[in-house]
């Protein structure tokens, strides 16, 4: 590693360096001030109730106050915040501060920073107390919840108001408390104002807002409770996520079934299992048609089709008239042609016969099956009729697994509009406490509109299902579903398209950006998700950022660069040196797509420098003891004792 030596204090036997390549190949001017109005990143010195202290260079600090590190609330600056983190803002003024005589630095420079993402991203104007309008909605942040109502302020604005109790639901509350907590993004109503005491109130009953098309809130699910911050943002189950707050805590706690999500996927499986749809059904000739006419076709049809046969023991085509006779004896040589004709018509009879008595045969067995079938319950564990689904749907109407197969049922025939039919009735029958089953068949119903419906009908079943289910949830799977059918071009660019709008409704959220990223990755667009990781960053809550690269690391070791995951990996675990589960994530991946010595010297590093205490690293030792076990030999695993044994003598010694 090379360095430039800045300058060396010999009282202090301090030397300072720098390992900036502009250093080490000889500028050593001091940094300039930023001019006003320039972006740009600092290194967080200090939080504290005064505000957010940076450095951007040697000689240059910066100061954010509070109310200009988030647009919204934020309820623990210090943790959001912390010192070492990398951050940016815009310079809206610079002040110099006057060196002294004997002082031999050049002069301290004071900038003062605004981090708020709106003044980042687009220098919109706040919003005035005398420009908030009653009957007018709008989207706000919760601040504070009391047993009375909620308190919420004006997103882009200060301008904060109450949400009675009476005006949180449109049914009974019994704890607010339980349905909201301090920084949810919510939407919400003025319904009063009071321009002398400059108060305000406001309503966030659900029916406000059931017709409005913008529902890229979070607040879409106010009724029942914030479902979406109720849901498992994350799905990483190599992490421990234990730097989660109570927000996160409650998204894992209510995350999907995967069984669930993989309704959409047996569905499509299903109708690649059936092929084309098949019109041929309907072509087959019927048991009206004439026995003569084309005998080998529809006995082939007959083969692969049976049908209901209307024959019970009956000859329905014998008319009660007996055959005709020759016409007489004495001119025998004469009528041995129509003798001839005569025994061929007999033998075609008797070959008809026969074939009625063996496709009756047949019936008879297959109903017979089929009673023997709904005696021992048999059938209802395959239903194979219309009526066998009506039957099971009766008594078990929340099932969205009977639904989605009573769907794949009609798709298989090639009646699209009875699959749909099926999917809208199942959505009015499954009770509203079942979410999760509604959401299926919603996944369903989406997978036939983007297989046999338009592009329009796709967007319009989306925005239903956004009304009555957790939009983010619908998104997830739309864009899954679309995923799965990346055949042309144009299929792309749709995809592309659903995502990017995924992400622009719920940026605040890990999961989407997440699935945009995996998306990319496994399409090899790399560079696009490089890119994208930097905008998810900008967007998310400063602690998700841990968990959200370790994800993006890890999607690097499946899908991307081994050596783009390592960087990245090295710099999370450089910042969160106290974070075992994510280093123990980066060994785990090494293992299992890199190679063990480098996992190994990773466990060797970390025991030698990192300051742990006693816990964390007894608990490091036990990790290393159990992978030598797992790949290593018994000279390993005898190195492993003896690194433990010097670390508690160290220990000891300096007790």
């Amino acid at each position: 590693m090379q360095c430039r030596v800045l300058k060396s204090i010999p009282k202090q036997s301090l030397v300072e360096v720098s390992l900036r390549e502009s250093r080490i190949e000889g500028d050593l001017d001091e940094d300039q001030a930023p001019p006003e109005g320039e972006t740009v990143q600092a290194y967080v010195v200090e939080t504290n109730k005064k505000g957010c202290f940076v450095r951007l260079a040697r000689h240059i600090d910066g100061r954010a106050t509070l109310t200009e590190l988030c647009d919204g609330f934020l309820p623990n600056p210090q943790a959001s915040f912390p010192a070492g983190r990398l951050v940016v803002g815009k310079v809206k003024s610079i002040s110099t501060i006057p060196k002294s005589k004997s002082s031999k630095h050049p002069a301290k420079m004071n900038v003062d920073l605004d981090m708020r993402e709106s003044v980042l991203l687009g220098n919109k104007r706040a919003l005035d107390f005398d420009e908030v309008k009653v009957n007018e909605k709008y989207k706000g942040t919760v601040t504070r919840v009391e047993a009375y109502g909620v308190f919420v302020q004006l997103e882009n604005s200060k301008v904060s108001g109450l949400v009675h109790l009476s005006e949180c639901s449109d049914g009974f509350v019994k704890n607010v408390a339980s349905l909201y907590d301090p920084g949810d993004l919510v939407k919400v109503l003025v319904i009063k104002k009071d321009d002398a005491e400059k108060k305000i109130g406001f309503s966030m009953k659900a029916s406000h807002f059931a017709d409005d098309e913008d529902s890229d809130d979070d607040s879409s699910a106010d009724d029942d409770g914030d479902v979406d911050d109720n849901e498992n943002d994350s799905d990483d189950n190599d992490m421990v996520d234990n730097g989660m707050d109570d927000d996160e805590m409650a998204d894992a706690d209510s995350d999907l079934d995967s069984e669930d999500e993989n309704f959409a996927s047996k569905l499509a499986a299903k109708m690649a299992k059936e092929g084309d749809l098949d019109d041929t059904e309907d072509g087959e000739s019927s048991g009206s048609e004439d026995d003569s006419d084309n005998e080998s076709e529809s006995e082939e049809e007959e083969e692969e089709t049976p049908k209901m046969d209307v024959d019970v023991g009956f000859d329905w085509d014998y008319d009660g008239k007996e055959k005709p006779k020759s016409k007489g004896s004495d001119s025998e040589s004469s009528d041995d042609s129509d003798s001839e004709e005569e025994n061929e018509n007999e033998k075609g009879h008797s070959h008809n016969s026969r074939k009625k008595q063996a496709l009756r045969r047949q019936e008879e067995r297959e109903i017979s099956k089929r009673e023997t079938a709904l005696a021992d319950g048999t059938a209802d564990e395959n239903p194979e009729t219309a009526g066998d689904f009506e039957r099971l749907l009766a008594a078990s109407p929340n099932s969205s697994e009977l639904w989605i197969r009573y769907m794949a049922f009609h798709l298989s025939v090639a009646d699209i509009a009875s699959a749909r039919a099926v999917a809208e009735k199942a959505i009015g029958r499954i009770e509203f406490r079942e979410e999760r089953e509604k959401l299926n068949v919603w996944t369903a119903l989406l997978t036939v509109e983007n297989k046999y419906g338009t592009e329009a009908s796709f967007a319009t079943t989306i925005e239903r299902a956004c009304g009555q289910n957790n939009p983010k949830q619908v998104y997830l799977r739309a864009c899954e579903i679309m995923e799965k059918d990346l055949t042309t071009a144009e299929s792309v660019t749709k995809a592309d398209a659903l995502y990017q709008k995924m992400c622009a409704k719920f940026k605040s959220k890990k999961k989407v950006w997440l699935a945009y990223l995996t998306y990319l990755l496994k399409q090899s667009r790399n560079e696009e998700a490089h890119a994208l990781s930097k905008r998810a960053l900008l967007s998310l809550a400063p602690y998700k950022h841990a968990e959200t690269m370790s994800k993006f690391a890890q999607l690097e070791y499946e899908f991307g660069r081994p050596e783009r995951a390592r960087t990245l990996f090295d710099g999370i675990v450089a910042k969160y040196p106290k974070r075992l589960d994510l280093f123990y994530v980066y060994v785990d991946k090494e293992i299992k797509f890199g190679t063990f010595t480098v996992a190994r010297s990773l466990l060797q590093n970390k025991v030698n420098g990192a300051k742990l205490s006693d816990k964390q690293v007894k608990g490091l030792f036990k990790k290393w003891f159990h992978i030598e076990e797992q790949h290593g030999d018994e000279a390993s695993k005898e190195h492993v004792k003896e690194c433990a044994r010097q670390y508690v003598q160290k220990a000891s010694n300096a007790d």
